[in-house]
């Protein structure tokens, strides 16, 4: 008598379910990590910038200003003023040479552009703006930058706290809300 040597159907079905099992868990395991990294990355980026902003402030001797912008300004090379919208725009590190808190594209040019966050998440703060002053402390309202992302109810929020002192300090996860 001949016997074949091999897989039969009924065992090749079965290790091809179990592979889509495990594939599956696995992608939904690092759907929140990738969550979670983005919001980290993005806000240790932020705070990158927001050192960087500081020490030209205390090295230039002048005002330095983060803030966000519309984007459609900004690729125009337009004057830009600071919105209120942390969310849905682009950041930009800047000097204000004459001090009214915008940005004139005649006499002033942009230091840093901080692309805006992912579409679907959210970044919260207190103020429209930051501004150092020359010895590199903030004369705008200090707070704290949530980072939100949309992803599922089990990603942390993340948080990055901005010191009267013009430190910035990333906290990590919290409880707090990006509203």
């Amino acid at each position: 008598m001949y016997k074949a040597k091999g897989f039969t159907l009924i065992e090749l079905l079965i290790t091809i379910a179990i592979l889509a099992i495990l594939a599956s868990v696995a992608f939904y395991g690092n759907n929140n990590l990738i969550s979670n990294n983005r919001a980290e990355s993005y806000l240790l980026d932020l705070k990158r910038n927001i050192t960087f902003a500081r020490a030209k402030a205390t090295a230039s001797d002048e005002i330095v200003i983060l803030c966000p912008v519309d984007e459609s300004q900004l690729s125009s090379g337009d004057s830009l003023s600071c919105l209120n919208n942390w969310s849905s725009s682009a950041k930009v590190v800047f000097v204000d040479k004459n001090n009214n808190g915008s940005f004139d594209s005649s006499t002033e040019s942009i230091l840093r552009v901080i692309d805006p966050i992912h579409d679907s998440d959210s970044l919260g703060f207190t103020s429209s703006f930051i501004r150092f002053d020359s010895s590199g402390q903030i004369t705008s309202n200090i707070g704290k930058f949530i980072y939100c992302p949309s992803s599922s109810e089990n990603t942390a929020n993340q948080m990055l706290t901005v010191t009267l002192s013009g430190n910035a300090l990333f906290n990590g996860k919290t409880n707090s809300s990006c509203n």
